[in-house]
């Protein structure tokens, strides 16, 4: 089980910071650096000017400052592990001749996550969310406290490992666009939002470019095309209004931003097997 023995979200600390611990720490240390700083990187000074992630194994050199004596700002978790043999849910055939410190070390292991050095990540939306939940969880008394911490942690490092991996399976040149990207797919996925996008050019102009480069850029960075994402939310929402009200399937068509219930009918089908009709009565 992972025990978080400290947490902080977002400390804005005075010129001059600097962590100095050529030794490392006795656990695991995972901080999101907010602010350009400098890192010390086998051996060299690296500057990193965008918000990064290090994942600390215990042992490791924790060595980085602010940059130019500019604001610093970062958020941490020290945590350990609380009992051995005692990590769920990894596939511990891979690697399993290796010896490890704990079950911590081997999850990290399992999940290929490069410990020690800087990552770049640019859509930190989830990754930010998350972190916040687990602070406010350990800031709680309630019964199950540490379970939820630990699952918590373990959502933050497998979450982690899913970015690192598909950000650095991205051409770096549609990286810088995720966080703006990020925030519109969350948007289209959110409430009946998607209801409302019917122009694709309103959506590239949001992010002054062109149609095609948008599309480009949208199918790169999550492998589905923008349209199929907007038909996918809408779909989802008409199947939730079938399912939890009487409204008439014309209704439904126009509230889920179609103004030609035909079209809505072929959508749906085509998405689910079934046309609203049946979905509804086979849901009864």
């Amino acid at each position: 089980m992972i025990k978080v023995e400290g947490i902080g979200c977002s400390y804005v600390h005075s010129k001059g910071w600097i962590i100095n611990r050529p030794e490392g720490t006795g656990n695991y240390l995972f901080v999101h650096i907010e602010t350009p700083a400098d890192v010390l990187v086998d051996g060299q000074w690296r500057y990193y000017p965008e918000p990064c992630f290090i994942l600390f194994k215990k042992g490791q050199p924790q060595i980085f400052h602010d940059h130019d004596g500019n604001k610093y700002i970062d958020s941490w978790i020290h945590f350990d592990c609380d009992e051995a043999d005692d990590l769920k849910g990894f596939d511990s055939k891979r690697n399993n001749s290796k010896s490890y410190t704990d079950d911590i070390e081997k999850l990290i292991d399992e999940l290929d996550i490069p410990c020690g050095i800087p990552h770049v990540i640019y859509n930190t939306i989830e990754l930010v969310d998350l972190w916040h939940i687990a602070d406010a969880e350990f800031h709680q008394n309630g019964k199950h406290r540490q379970q939820l911490l630990d699952m918590k942690m373990k959502t933050l490092i497998y979450k982690f490992a899913d970015i690192l991996h598909s950000e650095s399976s991205t051409p770096n040149k549609f990286n810088r666009y995720r966080k703006a990207f990020g925030e519109l797919r969350s948007n289209i996925y959110s409430g009946n939002n998607a209801a409302t996008m019917n122009d694709i050019a309103a959506l590239a102009a949001q992010q002054n470019m062109s149609v095609s480069y948008f599309e480009h850029i949208y199918k790169e960075l999550f492998d589905v095309p923008v349209t199929k994402d907007i038909i996918k939310s809408r779909i989802t929402y008409a199947r939730y209004l079938l399912q939890t009200t009487s409204r008439s399937i014309q209704d439904i068509a126009q509230f889920c931003g179609y103004e030609n219930v035909e079209h809505f009918i072929r959508q749906f089908k085509s998405s689910t097997g079934f046309t609203p009709s049946q979905f509804r009565n086979s849901n009864e």
